[in-house]
């Protein structure tokens, strides 16, 4: 009788003459239907006429990490006091909220609970690194500004379509995904140049984008992690984010600029990282063709090397400049003579062997003995050239890259 009375409670009966009813959401397990769920809508209905919530919620069970629901007889429950002295009450509900679709059972697993940690911690990273750089300004924005604020839209509208159905891992997972990887990984990446640089348009365009997009996330995980997003809500502005209302999205379209140019900072950091080179090491020179006609000054910040955008298609040559003899081609059919076949490969012309492949076989002069090799057996090394320099390409779906070398 006690707890068929809540959604009555909640509202404000018997005091308020305004009852506040029907409540928006009642949340509870699938067990309870027959008794809490039921009861509390015959009491609510015969004590004032009308339905106790809007929405009623039924999840699943927490089970432990034996896989059978918590229960004390089984003593395979995890006291909530456990993980608040671990991990905190913020990791907790990250755990509840990215467990699985509503109705579904969750497990209980200490490595969701450490993941939980670590992107609140990545997330804290972010802010402390943030801070004392950005502030509340309205710029003009450049290219990776507008393309990150139409990804901020995305999220707000992913997250919100979430929350509306009730996808609560769905809508957790979207945000993990764009703090970790659009802001973090590339975002702060490409304008950390901008950051440190000498103040004016360009500057403050990232320092407010930025600033947005922290006091955007603060709200957006507000009700994941309370905690968390207050300390960060309240730096930032000196207000409870609490109290603020659900962001909405502005109805940026995405810049096609701003997304090749953050496309083209993943290949050279890619390419680098291949060939082995510090991502700070700066290169000879990079140019950047495409007909969105890009801005460089993030490219140049983010490659550490001077960057030229060109629109169009770049003029390249194809030089053969050596010879690569193929023993797993040549050996088992030459047998003895792999050996001579191998020198006279390697003293003919790179161009010649070229053209010789692409007629269907490579021909061998032994000693006055032409031989007829497969086109398989030997590789020819290629040389890119552009305006006489050798290069390498990097191609991207917007651009056409070419590094110096």
């Amino acid at each position: 009788m006690d707890s068929s009375i809540s959604a009555l409670a909640v509202a404000g009966w018997p005091d308020r003459t305004d009852l506040r009813m029907p409540t928006q959401l009642r949340p509870q397990g699938h067990d309870i239907i027959r008794t809490w769920a039921f009861y509390t809508i015959l009491r609510t209905r015969a004590l004032e006429g009308i339905r106790p919530w809007d929405a009623i919620l039924i999840n699943g069970m927490a089970l432990g990490e034996d896989g059978h629901k918590m229960s004390k007889s089984l003593n395979n429950f995890i006291r909530p006091e456990e993980v608040f002295e671990s991990n905190g009450a913020d990791a907790l509900r990250q755990w509840a909220a990215i467990g699985g679709s509503p109705g579904n059972d969750i497990p209980f697993q200490w490595k969701e609970i450490t993941a939980a940690s670590r992107f609140q911690q990545k997330l804290w990273s972010i802010f402390r690194f943030s801070l004392p750089l950005i502030a509340p300004y309205d710029a003009d924005s450049g290219q990776v500004d507008r393309w990150l604020s139409a990804e901020l839209d995305l999220l707000i509208t992913k997250t919100t379509e979430a929350m509306d159905r009730f996808q609560f891992d769905e809508a957790l997972k979207a945000i993990r995904a764009f703090a970790w990887d659009v802001l973090a990984d590339n975002y702060i990446e490409l304008v950390k140049a901008r950051l440190y640089g000498q103040d004016g348009p360009e500057k403050r365009a990232a320092q407010g984008t930025l600033f947005t997009a922290l006091e955007t996330l603060a709200r957006l995980m507000a009700p994941f992690t309370p905690f968390l997003s207050e300390e960060i809500y309240h730096t930032l502005t000196g207000q409870s984010v609490h109290v603020q209302s659900w962001p909405v999205a502005q109805g940026q379209p995405m810049d096609r600029a701003g997304l090749a140019i953050k496309e083209v900072a993943s290949t050279l950091r890619r390419y680098k990282a291949e060939k082995g080179v510090a991502l700070n090491s700066p290169l000879p020179g990079i140019v950047v063709y495409s007909d969105l006609d890009l801005e460089t000054a993030d490219l140049a910040g983010v490659a550490n090397s001077p960057v030229e955008s060109r629109t169009g298609k770049p003029s390249l040559e194809m030089k053969p400049i050596a010879v690569k003899p193929q023993m797993k081609v040549i050996g088992p059919r030459f047998r003895d003579r792999s050996q001579r076949i191998i020198m006279a490969l390697m003293g003919m012309d790179p161009a010649d062997i070229a053209r010789q492949k692409e007629a269907g076989s490579i021909a061998v002069d032994l000693d006055g003995e032409i031989l007829e090799l497969p086109p398989e057996a030997a590789e020819v090394e290629i040389q890119t050239l552009s305006a006489g320099e050798a290069v390498d390409i990097l191609k991207t779906k917007e651009a056409t890259v070419l590094v110096r070398r």
